[in-house]
């Protein structure tokens, strides 16, 4: 069963093509979820463990952090713009691609290479904690005698309850966040921990670091660690690689003891000075499901047009194919099967476990991102 749906998002394109896409390999016959129901809540569950409070405001007091180190800061525009219309949250223009053209053009190398930013520039004191001002709406800087704590190698952010419109309360702190300086030869390194301080004794609740190398030709980022919400935990390991013609993203997430796991790869790249083209391949493993996502979607600039083909299956089979023709998406099930009302929630389930893939790339680079872009 067919069934067409214009939208003139590119990025929507893009979100849908992840969902819905997979294995090309066409072996095993049709096949579909056991519980498509089943299957979506087991994919919506997958990163839980960010959901905490704590979690909440490291990630509001992120970008006060005086951290910064390239090349990760340029990249990040580009899939924030892509992730932000995951699940039709609105729909792009030709603005939209033009600034993450703009941005893969800033996130790949020059000719020259990269030059690496120090973790904290200049005049930051380190051992310094800084505390929300809620006079000026600010994170201040203390000074280090009167308020004893930060590591030595870095500096300490407390965080805050925040309020329903999601400003810190300066009167009612519940832990913070240590960002520190590990770098060792031609690395260099960003340390961060999340620690909540309401319980007895205090809860590590992020725990990651972020390294950075680069040479003449290249560049390389890893970001490894684990999350928890205080029940569940999820461990991730990514990697950037950066040459002067494309980037590449590899996401790994795993989590205990839900035994579900996501691996994310997409390959950016710039065919032309007016073409922006996205590679992907997804797999998500929960339940005893393997779902797997690929395909490619290409957006040319002037005039703004895109096209992709994209698949998903389930276990090795056929679930749906997606065909993209300047943003009319026409959607088939795999084989000819027809796709149900609850096959749609377990697709958008998967779009949706996609974007929070992206997002939480996003929250998990910051720190080394705050500064220097």
């Amino acid at each position: 069963m067919l069934a067409s749906l214009r939208r003139p998002s590119w990025h929507v394109a893009l979100a849908a093509a992840l969902v819905v896409t997979g294995c090309s390999n066409n072996a095993v016959g049709p096949t579909k979820p056991a519980d498509p129901v089943a299957t979506a809540a087991r994919v919506q569950a997958i990163h839980g463990s960010f959901n905490s409070n704590i979690l909440k405001s490291f990630e509001f007091a992120t970008p006060y952090a005086p951290t910064a180190t390239s090349p990760l800061a340029t990249l990040r525009p580009l899939l924030n713009v892509a992730q932000s219309t995951f699940g039709a949250r609105r729909s792009s223009s030709l603005a939209d691609a033009r600034l993450a053209a703009a941005a893969l053009r800033a996130g790949l190398l020059p000719s020259s290479g990269v030059i690496l930013a120090s973790i904290f520039p200049p005049g930051v004191v380190l051992g310094t904690t800084y505390t929300w001002d809620a006079a000026t709406s600010q994170y201040v800087a203390n000074d280090p005698a009167a308020l004893p704590g930060a590591p030595a190698n870095g500096v300490r952010f407390i965080l805050y309850a925040l309020d329903l419109s999601g400003i810190p309360i300066a009167t009612q702190p519940i832990g913070y966040v240590d960002f520190m300086d590990e770098s060792s030869g031609n690395a260099k390194t960003l340390h961060v921990v999340v620690v909540g301080t309401t319980t007895t004794p205090p809860v590590t609740y992020l725990d990651d670091t972020i390294s950075v190398t680069a040479v003449t030709s290249s560049a390389n980022a890893t970001v490894i660690g684990f999350v928890t919400d205080g029940t569940e935990r999820l461990a991730f390991d990514i990697g950037v690689a950066e040459t002067a013609s494309h980037a590449v993203i590899d996401i790994q997430f795993d989590v205990t003891p839900a035994d579900a796991h996501v691996k994310f790869h997409v390959t950016l790249t710039l065919p032309s000075a007016s073409t922006l083209q996205y590679d992907i391949s997804d797999r998500i493993e929960a339940g005893g499901e393997l779902i797997t996502v690929t395909g490619t979607i290409t957006v040319n600039l002037s005039p703004l047009t895109e096209s992709g083909s994209l698949a998903v299956a389930i276990n090795g089979g056929p679930y749906a194919t997606i065909t993209d023709s300047n943003g009319s998406l026409t959607y088939a099930g795999g084989g000819g099967q027809s796709l149900t009302a609850d096959d749609h929630a377990a697709l958008l389930a998967i779009f949706n476990a996609v974007a929070e893939s992206l997002q939480h790339f996003n929250e998990l680079v910051a720190p080394a991102t705050s500064l220097g872009l």
